[in-house]
């Protein structure tokens, strides 16, 4: 109490500082005797001291908080209002007889402000306070009262919400149906169908909205039936709400079966909503026009294409579902070669189509395509190849191994591995040994050691003894992901090869197998005449542990190359024996300020707090990396 009572008094400093930082422990300590002195506090000049005062009030809570807030909603300024309204609706339960009082108000504003309270904070308690507000010679407060109850979503709600349908106010009248969507009971269904025929403008919209969200798969086409008519008078209705009608009656199990005309009816509708509607209007649109699945809706589609300047991903996926949607699996709608033959936005698209639908009377189009797309459209086209995956499909790939385009002959080659598997072995090792760009070896080595298959081991091993230099290469680097005994004795034999490239792809594969005896042969690469040989050993071995690793690392402390040695310091570290520290710290005090900042951050991460001294004489390093790992060490160290 005592503490409280210092702190009430320092809300009269003159310090805005002070008054904030008063505030704060106020309500740290949660104190109800502060609280109003914390509500005057809202009125505070500095919006730091009323922004802690808000945030102490609804720390502490209770009956006493509210009410201590609820005459605020009375104030004219908004700002007050609003800080009374937030407070109200975040202390939760015992916030309500306060609030409840608020709907007894004279005033009308604040009567509103009650309801949309209890509307925020879903206090079913107030149910019984609203029926008899539904009834308020305010219609703002009878509107705000609709909508209300609808969020409350309380069935007994049904009959009050039907009778101010009849309300003599039309926005009393929209938020009542806009209160019975919100529950979803279909006794309302009826009056809102009586709604749709008879009323106009936004309640009809309302009506349409409610009875979209209320409508039973059986009660959706009735809905739909009902505005056909004026449908079909040109109208446009709410678009969302007869695509979720339309997704009731198309549901598997429905017994509605739109006729010609009912069909064509909706499809105007969404066509002209594609033609005359903005971007978020014309994908809704669309939606309903693949639920219809209108053949004549491809034109929309592609219309709609043609209008955006790009295509986002999530937009390119959209319409290649509503394109394969709207074809089915039937024979390819001519207007895809007509789109085709014009290229541009729709290409992808069409291609991406292709593949879903898995036509195999698609291929000879790919096929054509193959030759005459740019090089970013190529994976589409391979990868509609191999989503159709016919035998034709497969043709198609295999002479695409031969294409000009490096590209091209990578793609193929990773959709025959998966379509093909062992029996594209030897086209694929045949495109490698012809192969001039490294990149596609690379791509192709790797589909190929995807393939279990002993002939795909034999080849590879076979490339170790190549006298081309990047083939040997491709041999070392595909062994690495077979990972079995007999890889890593070839590729025990292979690290005496040459080249240093070879060497650096053969102890990287080594590292990958993971094989335990394999730890001997890799610690010698770091004993290497190349300086990338011994770099590639070291990053390989990341994750490895035990005593000949350690070993090995040590010894590359003192490596001619200072980035071996900044990789030997942090894989020490790696490791967490303790027992190197001393050998860190004098890589710490006498290397590199590389290796310098490395050593810090392993001596950090072994809890070397013997260190602390050492680490302490660089706090004012001229290299920022260093200071940085020792500024960061010590703060751990310290803990």
């Amino acid at each position: 109490m005592e503490n409280a009572n210092t702190f009430v008094q320092m809300l009269h400093s003159a310090d805005p500082s002070v008054r904030r930082d008063a505030c704060e422990s106020l309500g740290e300590g949660r104190s109800p005797e502060s609280v109003p002195q914390l509500a005057l506090m809202l009125r505070d000049g500095d919006t730091g001291v009323r922004e802690s005062a808000l945030n102490a009030l609804i720390a502490i809570g209770g009956r006493k908080v509210a009410e201590a807030v609820a005459p605020l909603l009375r104030e004219e300024s908004s700002v007050l209002r609003n800080m009374g309204i937030e407070i109200l609706e975040l202390i939760g339960p015992e916030a309500f007889p306060a609030i409840a009082s608020l709907l007894n108000d004279p005033d009308d504003d604040v009567v509103k402000f009650g309801v949309d309270i209890i509307a925020n904070t879903r206090e079913e308690r107030a149910i019984g306070l609203l029926f008899a507000l539904i009834n308020h010679a305010n219609p703002n407060v009878r509107a705000s009262v609709a909508v209300c109850l609808g969020r409350l979503k309380a069935a007994s709600s049904v009959p009050v919400l039907l009778s101010a349908l009849n309300d003599s106010e039309e926005w009393v009248r929209f938020s009542a149906v806009e209160g019975l969507g919100l529950i979803q009971d279909r006794r309302a269904l009826t009056p809102l169908l009586k709604l749709i025929e008879t009323d106009s403008g936004l309640i009809k919209e309302a009506a349409i909205d409610a009875a979209g969200r209320i409508a039973a798969p059986e009660d959706a086409s009735t809905v739909l039936l009902k505005l056909e008519p004026l449908v079909k008078k040109g109208k446009i209705f709410n678009i969302p709400a007869v695509i979720e009608l339309l997704e009731k009656v198309v549901t598997p199990g429905s017994d509605f079966r739109p006729g010609a005309e009912f069909k064509k009816t909706y499809f105007n509708m969404f066509a002209r909503a594609v033609e005359e509607g903005d971007r978020s209007e014309k994908i809704k649109a669309l939606k309903g026009i693949a639920l219809l699945k209108s053949p004549e809706g491809l034109q929309s589609v592609f219309n709609f294409i043609d209008s955006l300047n790009d295509i986002d991903e999530d937009t390119e996926e959209f319409l290649v579902d509503t394109i394969v949607s709207i074809t089915g699996r039937g024979p390819l709608p001519g207007i895809f070669m007509e789109r085709l033959a014009k290229g541009a936005k729709s290409l992808k698209i069409i291609v991406r189509t292709l593949g879903e639908l898995k036509s195999k009377e698609a291929v000879p189009i790919l096929k054509e395509l193959i030759g005459k797309v740019a090089k970013h459209e190529l994976r589409e086209v391979a990868a509609a190849l191999e989503a159709i995956g016919s035998p034709a499909a497969i043709d198609v790939l295999y002479q695409s191994l031969k294409n000009s385009d490096g590209h091209t002959r990578k793609i193929a080659a990773r959709a025959l591995a998966s379509l093909a598997g062992p029996s594209a072995v030897p086209n694929l090792f045949e495109t490698l040994r012809s192969e001039v760009y490294r990149d596609v070896m690379e791509e192709v080595t790797d589909v190929l050691s995807t393939i279990p298959s002993e002939p795909v081991k034999k080849g590879l091993c076979a490339l170790l003894v190549s006298e081309n230099e990047a083939l040997r290469e491709m041999g070392a680097r595909g062994l690495g992901s077979i990972g079995d005994e007999e890889s890593l004795r070839y590729l025990i034999k292979a690290a005496g090869d040459s080249s240093p490239a070879v060497r650096k792809a053969v102890y990287k594969s080594m590292a990958r197998l993971g094989i335990p005896n394999a730890v001997d042969e890799i610690v010698k690469g770091l004993e290497d005449s190349d300086d990338d040989v011994k770099l590639s050993v070291m990053k390989g071995l990341g994750g490895w542990t035990g005593e000949r690793i350690k070993a090995a690392l040590v010894s590359s402390l003192g490596d001619r190359n200072i980035w071996v040695r900044y990789h030997a310091v942090v894989l020490l570290g790696e490791l967490g024996d303790s027992d190197v520290e001393e050998l860190i710290v004098e890589k710490l005090l006498k290397d590199e300020a590389p290796v310098k900042a490395a050593a810090a951050k392993a001596l950090e991460r072994l809890g070397a707090v013997s260190a602390a001294a050492h680490l302490e004489q660089f706090l004012s390093h001229p290299d920022p990396s260093v200071r940085g790992a020792v500024e960061s060490a010590l703060e751990s160290l310290r803990c």
